[in-house]
């Protein structure tokens, strides 16, 4: 624990901004928590984060100095049943859900209620900075159905204006690589005991070796996500497997992607960024889906493990530097550096 701490201690990245603040909404019946900036100074625009499976706001840090270097604002949202928000079941390493659409209807909230007011132009209230997206995971696959099913103000002004979504869940894995009658038959059976883990889950213990689990090879990251919650101050963060219920509810939604005229609701620009060497999700299935996507760009990254963001500077860094390009080209190069009047 010492040795984290001292990683903690000399890379100020892996602490909270200056001016970090928490905020709590209750909804759906749970807590649901976000932090962001509270400074005052004016921003070019605000950048919403949504982490992955088990993924809570601490493990950002990183992330949100690096949009506080460009003059971004970070909002994190800890989704429902992870990081700092409340649990559904009385076992909190459980990750559990009741209802895919119900999360998504928090998020929805959460922009409508505090981004949208953290938004508002420092130099003219009269204006709304660009908002944009970056999700992880199951992260990104809320995010890609929020744009599709509510990225509108309730005056029809359009809210999200670019979004990023690194490997994004679009189709797990392991089931992927399964025979689909087996699946199905296999998913029926565990649709009998909702509240348990899925076959092989446990709740969640630290790991001696973090970059084990061959989600990042970078040492220090993973090591820092391994103090967070083992930390006696923080652990209540961790959550262990994912329930059946969960991956009932998963692969429910997943399959709504597939519908036919859904994804290409999406209009605006979207960066999908895939891991080379991802062995949670399906890099098929994120192929696929980028070429219904009228305005997706595909960034490969070869060699890279599914936590992109937490990953080594050599393909973190790729990453970030494809995202900022990105930004600059589809939303800063619009006029007034992309800001709109709010109607």
């Amino acid at each position: 624990m010492s040795d984290l701490k001292s990683t903690l201690d000399k890379n100020h990245d892996f602490r909270p901004p200056e001016n970090w603040d928490w905020g709590h909404k209750f909804l759906s019946g749970l807590q649901v928590r976000y932090g962001l900036t509270r400074s005052r100074r004016p921003y070019d625009a605000v950048c919403v984060i949504i982490g992955g499976l088990g993924d809570f706001a601490e493990q950002y840090f990183e992330l949100a100095h690096d949009f506080e270097r460009r003059n971004i604002r970070p909002v994190i949202i800890d989704l429902p049943g992870q990081g700092g928000s409340g649990r559904y079941l009385k076992n909190p390493h459980k990750r559990h859900t009741t209802n895919f659409g119900e999360i998504l209807e928090d998020i929805h909230i959460l922009i409508e209620d505090v981004v949208l007011s953290a938004a508002i132009d420092f130099d003219d209230n009269h204006k709304r900075l660009p908002i944009i997206m970056l999700a992880h995971s199951m992260g990104a696959h809320f995010a890609l159905r929020y744009l599709a099913e509510y990225n509108q103000t309730s005056r029809g002004q359009t809210i999200v204006t670019a979004a990023s979504l690194t490997a994004p869940m679009f189709k797990i894995r392991a089931l992927e690589l399964m025979n689909p009658f087996i699946t199905s038959l296999k998913l029926k059976f565990l649709s009998l005991f909702p509240n348990s883990y899925v076959p092989g889950g446990s709740n969640w213990v630290k790991k001696e070796c973090p970059v084990s689990d061959v989600s990042s090879r970078d040492y220090a990251r993973a090591n820092i996500k391994n103090y967070w919650l083992s930390n006696p101050g923080t652990e209540h963060l961790a959550v262990g497997s994912p329930t059946n219920k969960w991956l009932l509810e998963a692969v429910k939604s997943c399959n709504l992607l597939e519908s036919p005229d859904y994804v290409e609701r999406v209009k605006i620009p979207i960066l999908l960024a895939l891991a080379g060497q991802d062995n949670v999700v399906s890099n098929q299935a994120i192929r696929g889906l980028s070429g219904r996507l009228p305005m997706a760009d595909l960034l490969s990254l070869p060699g890279c493990e599914h936590e992109i963001l937490m990953e080594r500077d050599e393909h973190r860094s790729v990453f970030l530097n494809h995202f900022f390009s990105f930004l600059d080209k589809n939303v800063f190069s619009k006029q007034d550096k992309g800001k709109v009047f709010i109607t």
